[in-house]
């Protein structure tokens, strides 16, 4: 019987959250069919109003509504679902709010742009990976809760791990907070090495410097016309792709083209994706010495390549 009840259980996410959301909801036994995909507005964010009608859908539907999975910073385009309006319905219903945090989570660093998170303490859950946006090397990654009580969910005792007599707020234990893992490595030393070697402050710099080389690299894009740029992004990434002028082509052709005749050439790796099954090329910017000047070069390049190959 609650092996049947799990099957109703439903997740709210967007249509482009993350694809671990499918693949844990299959590891906790819920079966795929679990997540609820929501439409995106036109910046390719939760759509907040799509979120409720889907919400009471499935109540409808005699399903179980659990919980609502956020984005803040998708790894298609960089942008962050309205918090905020999340969190209120994530309140109404009782749902546990869950953000994804992994790209975006430098802006907890930023003055300028720490406002972009407004809503994230609200949220029960988030994840961060530092090695995404802390400047950290692979792996360094949390997932924090409101409530620390709650990972006692997944604490299993052991006398030779964790004995019942050790006073954990003295001295932690990981294995009390991990589904898996009872050895690991010193991940936290990368990220408190970097906090105590340039502080806040400096890797805040370094996140506005990212984000503000993101956006004049929009504007650039935005005001070539042999360019079209998909979508504005809150972080770094930016969607866009080789478009000729008064030319008739098979863009997402071209596009792949471009990027696979510069790779093998050796001259850049540029990223790509599909959007609505049309592919596209993609900057993601991570490094503040990345400038304007670099990005121009760049897409030179790219323009040049494209004419070549037509």
């Amino acid at each position: 019987m609650a092996y049947l009840q799990a099957l109703r259980f439903r997740i709210f996410v967007s249509d482009k959250a993350h694809f671990s959301n499918q693949k844990n909801a299959w590891l906790l036994g819920m079966g795929e069919q679990a997540i609820v995909k929501v439409k995106t507005d036109s910046r390719f964010r939760m759509d907040a109003a799509a979120l409720k009608a889907a919400v009471d859908e499935q109540l409808r539907q005699g399903n179980i509504p659990i919980a609502i999975v956020a984005t803040a910073g998708t790894t298609d385009l960089g942008n962050i679902d309205p918090l905020q309006p999340i969190a209120d319905i994530a309140a109404a219903y009782q749902l546990w709010m869950h953000v994804d945090a992994a790209y975006g989570c430098g802006l907890l660093l930023s003055n300028k742009y720490r406002h972009l998170l407004k809503g994230i303490e609200r949220a029960d859950s988030v994840t961060i990976d530092y090695h995404k946006s802390f400047f950290q090397p692979i792996s360094s990654s949390a997932f924090l809760v409101k409530d620390k009580s709650t990972l006692q969910l997944v604490r299993h005792h052991a006398d030779y791990l964790n004995p019942e007599d050790q006073d954990y707020d003295e001295l932690p234990a990981q294995i009390n907070k991990s589904i898996t893992q009872s050895t690991r490595r010193f991940d936290a030393l990368k990220l408190w090495c970097t906090l105590r070697l340039m502080g806040k402050h400096t890797l805040g710099l370094y996140t506005d410097m990212m984000i503000d080389t993101a956006a004049a690299t929009a504007a650039l894009l935005q005001q070539d016309p042999e360019f079209e740029l998909l979508s504005s992004s809150d972080l770094g990434v930016l969607v866009f792709r080789f478009r000729p002028a008064g030319i008739k082509t098979d863009l997402s052709a071209l596009n792949l083209r471009i990027k696979q005749a510069l790779f093998f050439e050796g001259v850049c790796i540029v990223a790509s994706t599909k959007v609505e099954n049309n592919f596209y090329l993609k900057f993601t910017i991570l490094n503040p010495v990345t400038t304007v000047s670099h990005i121009r070069e760049m897409l030179s390049v790219i323009k040049s390549k494209g004419y070549s190959l037509l």
